[in-house]
């Protein structure tokens, strides 16, 4: 998968994570179900560590362990994870998505 295909597909998972969010769901359910649907069609071994991660540390910790996050975005999304407010959270990955969709 070339580097652009790669881009693509974050951008895709976190969109569409970021619709789970923003329909109330909570984030590490969300995260779940779509860390979940990644995992099928023979590519579960890709997202078990994300998997793990959200079992043992939680929402940020899976994000960058899917490698979806660097450590600034890391950094910058932790309160607002914490906050609560589904609408920010769902917003904020939204902008992530838009600024990697961009950046290529």
């Amino acid at each position: 998968m070339s580097r652009n295909d790669n881009s693509s597909e974050k951008v895709r998972f976190i969109r569409a994570l970021a619709f789970e969010i923003h329909r109330k769901r909570p984030a590490e359910e969300a995260l779940a179900d779509c860390i979940e649907r990644e995992g099928k069609g023979g590519r579960h071994r890709l997202w078990r560590p994300a998997s793990v991660a959200l079992e043992a540390d939680g929402f940020v910790a899976a994000l960058r362990a899917a490698e979806l996050l660097g450590d600034e975005a890391a950094a910058m999304l932790r309160p607002v994870v914490a906050g609560g407010d589904h609408r920010l959270l769902a917003a904020t990955l939204n902008a992530l998505a838009d600024y990697l969709d961009t950046a290529d």
